[in-house]
């Protein structure tokens, strides 16, 4: 009775914590799919597109920080719904001006808005069920990631930027106000327990969390992955139609069968977890090397339908790097009772790197092209591989 209560409570939690942040991930890609057909409107340079993305992931990072902080003593309700209503007003009104200084804001304000879910969410996941089921949800939180931008490009597809942006607001909102409700019930039903982290020490935390086991090691491959998840990600869509020649229609439908393909990562990740005998160290490793060998085949080979073929298995490999580090490192940490501040400091590690990375190819890349930039994706990958020899190979697991 005991295993069935627990299960059916890991369920609902991770149900309304999946598609709380899968929503917030269909946000964060809106820009990312609408962008060729911004550019072909004219009234957007490259450049700029760059600069919204980068003040987005700049904001976000520094969000991450603050609310992962936050996340460990605010109730989650508030926090989640709070972030995904203030985002979902801003995309709606970001439809209706053309003055440049104020979309910045915008994208500003939609950064910070949605930096205040992960934290609190895994970390309602992490405390609130049982150890192999809160791996199990994050594996599922990790998919949304993936599922999320598959749901903005199918918005795109169906309708102009403008109502694009409309579109994906409204229906956040709405998400929003329906996540501020389930869990008051749960709340209420004593499904979701929470209180103040006795461990908190405020944003003393910050520092706590650097003196955690592996936690440098995987602040590095976390601003890796979020390079490569976000930064190189973002510019997919306008790599399919720029590089390999497709039009602005079936650049998004390419971008969409991609990241169906993508979904699969996490879960091939914890199979995968589990044959390396769980040393995630080793396994870390072998995912960089792949993703590089599959990027150096990216830049050699011409073929547009074997390219993304490659592209979208380098986009794997890393992804395999990143579900050790979000289903397992993370939620591994629970009895450290700062999971949200852990995850904030490894978030805005993560996205400050992505912002920076992020501006360097958006404004490098007329000077330099297509095949400089997959040639800086190449070192990013290596310096992976590299960063593996000065962390000691042992497992990590749920506890």
């Amino acid at each position: 009775m005991d295993n069935k209560y627990e299960l059916k409570k890991a369920i609902q939690i991770g149900s309304v914590s999946v598609f709380s942040y899968m929503a917030s991930y269909y946000m964060r890609n809106i820009l990312s799919v609408s962008t060729p057909a911004m550019l072909e409107a004219g009234t957007f340079t490259k450049e700029f597109v760059g600069t919204l993305s980068s003040v987005y992931f700049l904001v976000y990072a520094i969000g991450q920080l603050i609310n992962g902080v936050i996340g460990d003593t605010a109730k989650p309700r508030i926090m989640v719904s709070g972030g995904l209503i203030s985002c979902g007003i801003v995309s709606v009104l970001f439809a209706f001006t053309d003055i440049k200084s104020i979309q910045i804001l915008f994208f500003a304000i939609m950064g910070f808005a949605l930096s205040m879910l992960r934290g609190p969410l895994v970390k309602t996941i992490s405390e609130n069920t049982l150890p192999g089921y809160a791996r199990t949800c994050c594996v599922f939180f990790s998919f949304s990631s993936f599922l999320g931008p598959l749901i903005a490009s199918l918005l795109s597809i169906m309708f102009n930027w403008r109502m694009t942006f409309i579109v994906s607001g409204i229906s956040v909102i709405v998400i929003g106000i329906c996540a501020f409700a389930v869990l008051t019930i749960m709340e209420n039903k004593k499904i979701i327990t929470f209180s103040s982290s006795k461990k908190s020490k405020g944003f003393k935390n910050v520092f706590e969390v650097f003196k955690l086991d592996k936690f440098l090691f995987y602040m590095f491959v976390g601003a890796l992955v979020e390079i490569s998840m976000t930064s190189i990600g973002f510019w997919i869509p306008t790599y399919l139609s720029e590089r390999l020649g497709f039009s602005t229609e079936m650049a998004n439908i390419t971008f969409s069968v991609i990241n169906i393909a993508k979904a699969s990562t996490p879960f091939l990740a914890l199979l995968a977890f589990r044959s390396f005998k769980e040393n995630d160290v080793k396994m870390t490793k072998y995912c960089f090397i792949f993703a590089t060998l599959l990027f150096i085949g990216v830049l050699l080979i011409t073929n547009r339908y074997l390219n993304i073929l490659l592209f979208l298995l380098a986009l794997m490999a890393v992804g395999g790097a990143s579900a050790l580090l979000w289903s397992i490192y993370i939620p591994s940490q629970g009895e450290s009772g700062l999971v949200s501040t852990i995850n904030g400091v490894l978030d805005f590690s993560g996205y400050a790197a992505a912002s920076a990375a992020n501006m360097v190819f958006s404004y490098t890349m007329s000077s330099i092209g297509w095949n400089g930039i997959i040639a800086m994706w190449i070192v990013l990958m290596i310096s992976g591989i590299a960063a593996t020899f000065f962390v000691k190979s042992k497992k990590t697991a749920l506890k």
